[in-house]
């Protein structure tokens, strides 16, 4: 102690300064547990990855589900279009509220244009959001989009009731520009384009999809 510390001789001080030291030690752990822990996802100074997106832990490694932003766990390992991993940073698509994930940037286009045909592949199986106690029919003619999210329902009436009222039924949505998840109301930004209804989480998204409503309009290639 002395020799790290030559100024201080007496055991009062020793004690003193030893307490002191013992009581940042205390204050720093306290800081770093209520700081919480990292986000998963972003980088560190190491390079290592934390933060969501990313694999669902105790998840096989190499066959792991994704965990996205809202913390919603996708329903897949494999890209129903061309079955390779699904990649975390890939935006999924939302069929009933529900997410696909998928492994490169054409992929969401071309399920989207399709959906009912990798759905009935990846033999998954959705509630009816206007009749939650009924199962949706996977049929092009039971289909409705809103932004870029797809619903099915159970029957043509379903369909016809979520339409009237779509806010009262699709629960959360996604926004098609910067892909945040949120829950929209009567007072959310919204614009009608090509006959399909379009809701923003922010006033700035909707003036960017206006802007250029051929790039949000579906998951285009790339996006």
């Amino acid at each position: 102690m002395n020799r790290l510390f030559p100024h201080i001789t007496s055991g009062r001080m020793q004690r003193t300064f030893l307490a002191a030291v013992a009581l940042a030690g205390i204050f720093l752990a306290l800081a770093t547990f209520w700081s919480g822990p990292r986000p998963v996802g972003a980088q560190d100074e190491d390079g290592f990855r934390i933060g969501l997106p990313a694999p669902v832990p105790g998840d096989p490694i190499g066959n792991a589900r994704m965990m996205y932003r809202d913390s919603s766990i996708s329903l897949n390992t494999v890209c129903p279009v061309r079955g390779g991993r699904i990649d975390p940073m890939r935006n999924p698509v939302y069929v009933n509220g529900r997410p696909v994930g998928f492994c490169c940037q054409p992929c969401p286009s071309i399920f989207s244009f399709d959906p009912e045909r990798y759905l009935r592949e990846m033999k998954l199986s959705f509630r009816c959001p206007v009749r939650p106690s009924k199962r949706a029919i996977l049929d092009s003619s039971l289909r409705a989009k809103i932004n870029q999210d797809i619903f099915f329902f159970s029957g043509r009436g379903a369909l016809k009731q979520f339409q009237e009222h779509p806010l009262r039924y699709c629960g959360v949505l996604t926004d098609p520009v910067d892909y945040v998840r949120f829950k929209p109301t009567k007072a959310s930004p919204h614009v009608v384009f090509r006959g399909r209804d379009y809701y923003f989480e922010a006033d700035s998204t909707l003036v960017k999809f206006q802007s250029a409503p051929e790039r949000y309009y579906e998951r285009l290639a790339g996006s």
